[in-house]
Order: C-alpha cells, then sequence, then structure tokens
C-alpha cells in the first residue's frame, strides 16, 4: 500500500509538470496582460551575442514568467494564501480594506517636492507672466484612512509646496472628498462623485457661476470596471462600476491632441473596452489636448496642468471655458510648450495628486 501511494505520488506530479510543460508548449503566447495594464515578455531571439552576454538567460526566465500557463490563476492563489491562509497585512504592498484595495505608499520625499515648485514656479516666470494661477492637490484615497502612523504627511506637503510657491494661489479640495468618491479597484476618483470638487475649484478661480449644475448631466454606466490595483495587487474585489457624465456642453466639445491619436469625443467610449477602462475620458494619457466647447457660457480659456486625475475633471468645465488646454509634463518637456500652447490671458491651474507630487522629477 505504501509503495503505490509513494508511484501514485511520483506520478501525479510528473503528470502536472509535464502537463503545464505541454500546455506551455501548445498555448499560443499572449501578447498583454490586461490585468496587470503591460505587455508580456516575448520569445527572445535566440542568437550568439545574446548567450554569450549571459542576457538570453535572463530573457528566457522573464519569457517563461510572464507566459506561464494559468498564470493569473497562480496569481491570485497566491495573494489569497499570504493574505487570508498567513494573514499577512499585504501582497507586494498592496491590501484590502473599507471594501478598497490601497496601495503602499512611498515616503514624503521633499526633494520631489521641491522639484516641483520650483518647476512650477519656473513656467509661472516664463510661460505664465500675466496668467492668474492657482494650484490644487488631489489626496490619494489612503488619505482617507486616517493612518496616523504613515510616513506620508499629506498636511505637511501642501505646507512645502505653498512656502516654496510664488504668486499662486492654493485652493483646499480636501474637505470636497471621501473614500467614497474613489474606485474600489483602481487610484481615481469618480466623475459623478466630484461635482462639489469642481464647484470649488471653480470658486477659487471666480467662475462658480459659469459652471453647469449636477443636475443638468446624464449619467450612464459602464461595467465591470476592474482598475490599475486590481491587476496589480491580484486580489479578489467586487467591480466598479464606471460612470461618466453627460451634458449639452460636453456633447458640443471638440477633443484635439497633438499626437493625432485622441478622438475627438470628450468620451470614446470604445476606450472603455482597452487596456484600461478609464481611457474612455479623453483618450487616456496625452501630453497636450485641447477642448474646445463653442456654446460656453464664457470666452474664457484655462489651462490645466495635470496627471491622470485631469482626465475626469475637465470635462466639467467645459459649460464654463470655452477653451480648455490640458498638459501633461510626464510625456513632453516644458521646453518645448511654446511650440504648441499660446499663452495669453488665461486661468492656470496646477492639479496634481499627492503620489505625482511626490514623484514630480516624472516631470520635465
Amino acid at each position: 500500500m505504501r509503495k503505490f501511494k509513494d508511484y501514485f505520488t511520483i506520478i501525479l506530479i510528473c503528470s502536472i509538470i509535464f502537463g503545464l510543460f505541454a500546455a506551455h508548449i501548445l498555448m499560443p503566447d499572449g501578447s498583454l496582460s490586461l490585468s496587470e495594464r503591460r505587455k508580456l515578455a516575448q520569445m527572445p531571439d535566440l542568437t550568439a551575442d545574446a548567450l554569450l552576454s549571459g542576457e538570453l538567460s535572463s530573457e528566457l526566465e522573464e519569457y517563461a514568467l510572464d507566459q506561464f500557463p494559468l498564470r493569473e490563476l497562480f496569481r491570485r492563489f497566491h495573494s489569497f494564501v499570504r493574505l487570508d491562509i498567513f494573514r499577512q497585512q499585504d501582497v507586494n504592498g498592496y491590501w484590502i480594506e473599507n471594501g478598497h484595495i490601497f496601495k503602499q505608499e512611498s515616503p514624503l520625499d521633499e526633494t520631489q517636492l521641491l522639484y516641483g515648485a520650483n518647476l512650477i514656479n519656473w513656467l509661472c516666470e516664463t510661460l505664465l507672466i500675466d496668467a492668474d494661477v492657482y494650484f490644487s492637490v488631489v489626496p490619494d484615497k489612503n488619505y482617507f484612512l486616517g493612518n496616523n502612523d504613515s510616513e506620508f504627511d499629506y498636511n505637511r506637503l501642501v505646507d512645502i509646496m505653498n512656502e516654496n510657491l510664488i504668486d499662486v494661489e492654493y485652493i483646499d479640495i480636501f474637505n470636497t472628498l471621501s473614500l467614497d468618491d474613489y474606485y474600489r479597484t483602481d487610484s481615481h476618483w469618480s466623475q459623478d462623485k466630484i461635482f462639489d470638487t469642481a464647484m470649488a475649484l471653480a470658486d477659487g478661480m471666480g467662475i462658480a457661476e459659469l459652471m453647469t449644475p449636477e443636475g443638468d448631466y446624464e449619467k450612464h454606466e459602464l461595467s465591470p470596471f476592474y482598475g490599475v490595483y486590481y491587476g496589480q495587487a491580484a486580489l479578489s474585489s467586487d467591480a466598479d462600476t464606471l460612470v461618466y457624465c453627460v451634458s449639452d456642453f460636453t456633447d458640443a466639445t471638440t477633443v484635439t491632441g497633438i499626437e493625432g491619436t485622441s478622438s475627438e469625443l470628450v468620451y470614446p467610449v470604445d476606450r472603455f473596452y482597452g487596456l484600461d477602462g478609464y481611457d474612455l475620458f479623453l483618450s487616456g494619457a496625452q501630453s497636450v489636448l485641447t477642448l474646445e466647447c463653442p456654446d460656453a457660457r464664457s470666452d474664457r480659456e484655462l489651462i490645466i496642468f495635470r496627471d491622470s486625475f485631469g482626465s475626469s475633471i475637465a470635462p466639467l468645465f467645459t459649460g464654463a471655458y470655452s477653451k480648455i488646454t490640458l498638459i501633461d509634463l510626464r510625456y513632453i518637456n516644458s521646453s518645448f510648450i511654446e511650440d504648441y500652447v499660446t499663452f495669453a490671458d488665461q486661468d492656470v491651474l496646477f492639479l496634481y495628486s499627492a503620489s505625482m507630487l511626490n514623484s514630480s522629477m516624472l516631470m520635465r
């Protein structure tokens, strides 16, 4: 009986090993990991140079890991074991609390913040000389956990930026937001929850009377929406519902980008079904985008220096401004902005998330 058990165990293990190997050989290689929002490694070229340099072995290892059969299932099983069996606090810096997936923050980096403040000051001195300039910080959803032991001090971040910015008016939006205003599986806020935030910014810029009331928007839902944290953490969580808000002004707005990759629509719905559903808002990441609304209540113009949070809040200003220009300094060097944007008597808003400011050197 003992010998039978030993043989059975050996046969079972060999079957699993050779079964996975056969599946790896027979199954076509994937090109994208939708859950992780990234391209998967492909079979490397077998060249003498790669073999002699040692690059081939590391590339083969990366390829084998990315193309492993049932990879997504094993990732989720790994996260389940670590959190639910061994009761670890997080999986590679991700954890679930209050129904939301959170990502561990990096410690506050004052060098990064000073770089960001100096870059804003340089832009004000060289390009925005006659503009009314405003600045606001989007709190990351970790802020609403109220963890006093966190190494990330949001109040200190705001103080450092305000102490070092010159002739820039700060607009506080922290008290307009709560944890429920953010997606459970993603880092971003949900557009239908930020009307108070948009109004606070508008009030600070003196254009509140031009804003379109929430009741004048028609809200459309798309689901399921699995945010970037869902795939990166490989944690089990209920899907979000993505809501986008349509008005007569957003319908009348034309969107153009300098790369030629943007849709003319504020909400190109087909982007929801791509690599990142959040790209429904203004076609996702772009260096420079222009929103023009001929039906706007004024002929004023707004320039927003922004990160990805700006994609979903900018459409809420289309009734107040005839032209809105979005600039993402992660994708264009600030020295080249004048080649694409004319600066003259606009309102200017620097709107950045706390995590982006803590990584300001990504901006150029």
